[in-house]
């Protein structure tokens, strides 16, 4: 067998392999003799019918799946050895892809097309900035904060007329362009927090509302953005986005809370038992917890920012036509050049973004070993069965972590999360990043960015 590459540019080539009758001859011949023992032909007895007839039959499939399987195992081969940093896998070359003869098997020669991972240069210049936004944890989300514990643990009351810092539950149903009822539409029970909604106009219309009271309601009034419209309205986030029909809202309850006072009942009961005693270290406390949690959502959003400007800045090249071919070829239902290259703007991110990474993980030798995955999975766990309010002991945690650890599927999954996390702490040794303090709004229109 001969395998030879040749470069059309620095991102294409094509490989060709030249398969002779000696790599493959034996073993088809000894597949065409199992065959011949068990075939049943008219007019023979089994295991006793003429090899040419067993070859007229069978020798161009056997000689299909085996030439398969040469070329799939000689292939990786040449590519390991050879080192080719290739994207996506090769293809037949679509013109002059294979020369032999079927029905007279001798030498058949294949040719593939492959696409090359591009060379990368980590160089950013020092007037390339990079961006951290913090969060300024102010009195006024202090305020806030202290204010939702209050509620979140206060006394709950169901007043017969709606007030202004009231929760609303009802009857949300669709209409259609003459105000009837639209067939078909959106029915749902939700809730309005009258206290969170900014159009004014609203919150006065749904103020001073009794049960089985009724009234239109403007979706775009409602809620902040999609996303908490689709809470309220129980809808998908991308539908809730075009969803501009108005609403026939109907009071089932009115529920009020009156706030908890802050004593030492109250302290107990959100901190622990002699944790904080008095208002201010109260405030100290709520200030640190809001810190903290503002820096792991700063961090989250930096990197998820960070990575979509290291693949503008530096922007390596990809062998697109190569891609966009093995993109059609791989994929296990027909799609159209059209989709391609809809969603191909995506897909090339996400592969420059691999490119990258890749790159930093060669050149300064980045490992993962076992026990950062088992360390990741337990802070996975942690957080898991956190958000439920079960704290996890060091006896506990053992027996999860060994189940995760048996899940191939799961490992590998974490595997590539520390490599992502790895590579991009060291692209952050190598950049120019500056902190910007900003408010919770500033920092929630970085987000929608994104």
């Amino acid at each position: 067998m001969n395998i030879t590459k040749t470069n059309s540019d620095e991102l294409n080539g094509v490989i060709t392999v030249e398969i002779a009758p000696a790599d493959y001859r034996s073993q088809v011949d000894t597949l065409l003799e199992q065959y011949r023992k068990k075939a049943k032909q008219p007019g023979f007895r089994t295991g006793k019918v003429p090899m040419a007839l067993i070859r007229k039959q069978y020798q161009k499939s056997v000689l299909v799946e085996e030439l398969n399987k040469v070329l799939g195992s000689k292939m990786d081969a040449y590519i390991r050895e050879e080192k080719l940093r290739l994207l996506g896998q090769p293809i037949p070359c679509e013109e002059n892809g294979s020369d032999g003869d079927w029905d007279n098997p001798e030498t058949f020669t294949f040719r593939y097309d492959v696409g090359f991972s591009p060379s990368v240069d980590i160089k950013f210049g020092w007037f390339t900035k990079f961006v951290h936004h913090k969060v300024k944890v102010d009195d006024k989300m202090i305020d806030k904060q202290v204010g939702d514990l209050q509620r979140r643990f206060g006394k709950m009351s169901e007043p017969e007329v709606s007030g202004a810092e009231d929760l609303i539950v009802g009857t949300f149903v669709e209409l259609d362009d003459k105000g009837e009822i639209l067939a078909g539409g959106l029915m749902h029970e939700g809730t309005i927090g009258l206290e969170s909604l900014d159009h004014k106009a609203t919150a006065k219309m749904l103020t001073g509302l009794k049960k089985d009271d009724c009234v239109v309601v403007d979706t775009a009034h409602l809620a902040k953005d999609a996303a908490e419209l689709a809470h309220m309205l129980g809808m998908d986030p991308v539908a809730a986005k075009d969803f501009k029909s108005k609403l026939r809202f109907t009071v089932k309850e009115i529920r009020h809370i009156d706030p908890a006072a802050l004593d030492g009942a109250f302290f107990d009961k959100v901190f622990g038992e002699g944790n904080i005693t008095d208002v201010g270290s109260m405030r100290t406390r709520v200030k640190s917890d809001l810190d903290g949690m503002f820096e792991r959502d700063a961090d989250r959003v930096f990197r998820k920012k960070f990575v979509t400007e290291v693949i503008d800045k530096l922007n390596p090249p990809l062998p697109e036509a190569f891609l966009k071919r093995w993109i059609r070829v791989a994929n296990d239902k027909p799609i159209s050049a059209e989709q391609i290259e809809e969603e191909f703007g995506d897909y090339a991110k996400s592969i420059k973004w691999q490119v990258i990474q890749n790159h930093i993980i060669d050149e300064n030798k980045i490992k993962v070993e076992r026990v950062d995955i088992e360390k990741e999975a337990g802070q996975m766990l942690k957080a898991q069965y956190a958000q439920y309010g079960i704290p996890l002991e060091a006896e506990q945690m053992e027996p999860l972590i060994a189940n995760v650890m048996g899940q191939d599927a799961e490992v590998r999954k974490i595997a590539e999360t520390l490599y992502e996390h790895k590579a991009i702490d060291k692209l952050r040794e190598l950049a120019n990043i500056k902190e910007k303090e900003v408010d919770y709004d500033a920092f929630m229109e970085v987000v929608k960015s994104l």
